[in-house]
């Protein structure tokens, strides 16, 4: 079965950001995402960690699949190290202790100079578990020249200096935008902007210089016009901050930030898009969404992606939006993401004249000792369906997940299977 997503990760109910203020210059079709026109030069250097760097567990990098991240997702996680703290606050609510105040642990601040032209509120919450108060969430846009942005997704606060600017901003609201009335909020390198969340921030990195290349269609990702100039962070970070966070990075392989772009033309590698529900978006821009029972379904149910993990990019990963019938308590970790058994064949490889491909699909577990939260061994003896999939043609696929059963059980498709475009 799909799992949910995790709500300390993935609040947004749509692609993009709340809705914009009236009268911004920002436009809604970018969530925001556009550079101020007072913005000056090209290039910018990154002389602050987003998190010190002591304060972190470890981070994560682009290109994870999980959740509503049916396609490899455009940011990082940067964990901070009070989490076991909190996990362990939990276990001793649950077994009767009292709760504590919440205060949010650690500051989160500007890597450069820039200009904060958003800020977006997603609905507050309770505190973790075992303590008390209100767990605020906001969304944060940087521009710090007229081509490199940052966002800041989950903190758990503003710095008063910048509520200074916005006033008091209300959980599920349209949040802050600059306008013409009220420019954009300078903030210098180093500047505290906010608090970290419960777990952490998510944290990325978009240059209107880079257009990536395995994204083969541009104009599907419009709801989230930032991701097609997703970069790598660390390659805009000066010494010594680019050596202390690649020491919390467990991605040992370059590109070391991850990677989020896999299409290749006519090949099976990529993102795909279930037929009719159009784009990233799930068809909301030509009104074609798909119906789960009598609701329409999230824009992330129509999302295929068959890639590489974010740790270990050797190893081949199917990650599906829709609903595959895979009891989740056989996998609590998979979150709709599946490992391969014998890691192939390499997706990569897979053409037109491959013919019908079989993957075993198998669970993912966490490897003992590591240091970090990551699923991402294989656990080749707990097989948990088949995944079928033909490339059609240069743009088209076929696919169809059979759960419960083994490739050596299926001989092909059944009418059940369904298409997928770029």
């Amino acid at each position: 079965m799909r799992p949910q997503q995790d709500p300390a990760r993935n609040k947004n109910p749509k692609p993009g950001n709340p809705p914009l203020n009236g009268g911004s210059q920002q436009q809604p079709a970018f969530g925001g995402w556009l550079p101020p026109a007072d913005c000056t030069g090209e290039a910018e250097n990154f002389t602050s960690s987003p998190v010190d760097g002591e304060n972190l567990w470890y981070l994560t990098p682009q290109g994870k699949l999980h959740g509503s991240h049916v396609t490899p997702t455009d940011h990082t996680y940067l964990t901070h190290n009070r989490l076991r703290e909190y996990e362990e606050q939990a276990s001793a609510f649950r077994s009767g202790g009292s709760p504590k105040p919440w205060v949010p642990p650690f500051d989160v601040k500007s890597p450069a100079d820039g200009l904060i032209v958003r800020i977006g509120t997603f609905p507050f919450g309770p505190a973790p578990e075992g303590y008390t108060g209100t767990l605020e969430d906001y969304r944060v846009i940087i521009w710090h020249s007229c081509k490199v942005s940052t966002v800041f997704i989950h903190l758990a606060g503003l710095d008063p200096e910048i509520l200074k600017v916005t006033g008091k901003l209300e959980g599920g609201s349209q949040g802050w935008a600059a306008s013409y009335d009220a420019g954009a909020i300078p903030v210098k390198a180093g500047q505290v902007i906010g608090k970290v969340g419960a777990q952490g921030i998510d944290f990325s990195v978009h240059d209107t210089r880079v257009t990536l290349k395995g994204l083969l269609i541009p104009e599907h990702y419009q709801g989230e016009a930032w991701k097609i100039h997703t970069v790598d962070p660390f390659d805009y970070f000066e010494e010594p901050v680019r050596s202390q966070l690649l020491e919390k990075n467990p991605r040992k392989t370059v590109p070391y930030g991850g990677k989020i772009d896999y299409d290749i033309k006519g090949r099976l590698v990529g993102n795909w898009f279930m037929e009719g529900t159009v784009d990233y978006g799930g068809g909301s821009s030509t009104n074609q969404a798909i119906f789960c029972g009598t609701r329409p379904c999230p824009y992330w149910n129509g999302h295929l992606a068959i890639a590489y993990d974010h740790i270990d990019p050797q190893q081949v990963r199917i990650s599906i939006g829709a609903e595959t019938g895979i009891p989740q308590h056989l996998c609590n970790v998979c979150q709709g993401a599946y490992e391969v058994k014998g890691n192939g064949p390499d997706p990569a490889s897979v053409n037109t004249g491959a013919g019908l491909i079989k993957y075993d699909l198998v669970a993912r577990e966490f490897i003992d000792g590591a240091g970090i939260r990551e699923p991402n061994r294989n656990a080749d003896d707990q097989v948990l369906g088949v995944f079928l999939a033909q490339v059609m043609d240069d743009a088209t696929i076929k696919v169809e997940i059979l759960p419960g059963t083994n490739s050596s059980q299926v001989a092909g498709f059944s009418e059940k299977a369904k298409l997928y475009r770029r």
